[in-house]
């Protein structure tokens, strides 16, 4: 790859900076700031995003719930004990930069071949006998071409990329914690508003009864204030069964079984809010703060570390070797000059002149780096999709709410304004009753406005990455290539 293309800095036109040679450290560097910039809108500032934002809410039960499930969420926990099957094939691989020894010994009756041999010099007959056997050895291979290091660059990329998807997890995971309260908590405040409409209603509906039994409405008054208080009662049953839907997600989602409801949560009917601008930071910290990124970015690094390995198979591969070995009748004649052998020095073993094998495993290797070249610059790319259609759809529903309030609040006004005309008898009970009608559908569109927003600012929280970091990294991960972990 080189310098023809370096991922992220040199993705056209959408990203500009200087390229650089590739090496095992990291793609995105603080003198390689890609230029581009976030959207900025209204109710967003570009203040640092905290670690932890689900705190920006202020909201007790929502910090207990979410870091029980970041700690209990049992898919989490597979995603953690993949990233351990990876360090420990990490660990192995690293293992390959010191040498191999064995050590063996047995007793064993019978003769060998340097027994018979004996014999027929002699011309004597080989006994069998007793014997004491005892082996050591060494093996150790010369890098010279870099497979074995290479192979530990892929290893821990590996790891690495793990540990960047179980972070990704843990970002979902937050989210959708944090998202599942705040609809438990905003239908609660819903099923709130819905109440008091019926409770309107029906007061409404009481004083035209009256008013019919005093002559001054009808029966078809009558009739469609019971039609319009049914209509409004009838989703009562709906949004407690969606309340309850949110909860057994919360249940899952900290490790339990559905049925193990939280109590706490189930209580709350307050709306929790954000009172400042939401912060959003900037585009480079997104690109350093994403787990996705890094997932392909250590992708990345582990199928360019893979080319090395292939092209090392091209080369001679050199090994140096050592063997002790001792064979005696008795155990205290082992280390008697006669009971002695030993070998010492270099092996050189190489798939010549049909390197063919060798050549197409490098060829797959490069096609594979490409690919995850092409996919380390999509990553790129739809993050910072994702992140501008989160802030733009959030800036739209935080217009909207607050044209929904401004409409509810007239059409609170209408209503009481149609309730005095009423009493004064300038209109009729159709229009206290359309007056009504609005009133409640108002309530019922802000209230589904304020979840909507809320759900929105969760799904920009999400986009932009953050709730990952409080992981610690595992020892493992900090094994070099030159010295042992």
């Amino acid at each position: 790859m080189g310098q023809a293309r370096w991922p992220l800095l040199c993705v056209g036109a959408v990203l500009s900076g200087a390229c650089s040679h590739f090496d095992e450290g990291r793609v995105l560097t603080a003198a390689q700031r890609p230029a581009v910039e976030l959207s900025r809108t209204a109710g967003t500032r570009a203040d640092a995003l905290p670690q932890d934002w689900w705190s920006l809410y202020q909201d007790p039960q929502l910090d207990r719930l979410v870091n029980a499930a970041l700690a209990h969420n049992r898919e989490l926990a597979a995603a953690q004990a993949n990233v351990q099957v990876l360090l420990g094939g990490l660990r192995g691989a690293a293992a390959g930069r010191w040498p191999t020894t064995r050590l063996g010994y047995g007793y064993r009756y019978g003769r060998d071949g340097d027994d018979q041999t004996l014999a027929d010099a002699t011309a004597s007959h080989a006994d069998s006998q007793f014997k004491h056997e005892a082996q050591w050895g060494l093996d150790y291979e010369l890098d010279l071409w870099g497979r074995v290091a290479a192979g530990i660059v892929a290893a821990r990329a590996d790891a690495e990329a793990a540990q960047a998807a179980r972070d990704l997890l843990r970002v979902s995971v937050a989210a959708q914690t944090t998202r599942a309260y705040l609809r438990v908590c905003a239908l609660g405040a819903r099923r709130e508003v819905q109440q008091q409409s019926v409770a309107l209603l029906q007061s409404s509906l009481d004083l035209t009864r009256r008013q019919q039994a005093a002559g001054v409405l009808t029966e078809l008054d009558v009739s469609r204030q019971q039609s319009l208080l049914e209509q409004t009662r009838a989703l009562l049953p709906w949004l407690q069964g969606q309340r309850q839907a949110a909860l057994f997600e919360l249940a899952v989602l900290s490790g339990q079984p559905p049925q193990h409801l939280d109590e706490q949560a189930s209580h709350c009917q307050r709306l929790p809010s954000i009172a400042r601008p939401l912060p959003v930071g900037d585009a480079w910290s997104l690109l350093q703060r994403r787990p996705d990124i890094r997932q392909a970015e250590r992708q990345l690094f582990a199928a360019r570390a893979r080319i090395d390995t292939a092209k090392a198979e091209l080369y001679p591969q050199v090994h140096f070797g050592a063997a002790l070995e001792s064979s005696a009748a008795s155990f205290g004649a082992m280390g008697d000059s006669k009971a002695l052998t030993f070998a010492i020095g270099p092996l050189i073993s190489w798939r010549f002149p049909n390197r063919e094998q060798a050549h197409a495993r490098v060829e797959q290797a490069q096609a594979s780096s490409e690919g995850a070249l092409a996919r380390f610059d999509s990553v790129v790319l739809e993050a910072l999709r994702d992140t501008e259609q989160a802030l733009a759809l959030y800036a739209g529903e935080r217009q909207q709410r607050a044209a929904l309030a401004r409409a509810t609040a007239q059409s609170q006004r209408a209503y009481e304004l149609a309730r005095l005309s009423l009493d004064a008898g300038a209109v009729d009970g159709l229009e206290l009753l359309d007056s009504q009608r609005t009133l409640v559908r108002q309530q019922a569109e802000l209230a589904e406005a304020d979840l909507r927003l809320l759900e929105r600012q969760v799904a920009l929280f999400r986009a932009l990455g953050g709730g990952w970091q409080r992981v610690h990294t595992p020892r493992s991960l900090a094994l070099h290539t030159g010295a042992r972990p």
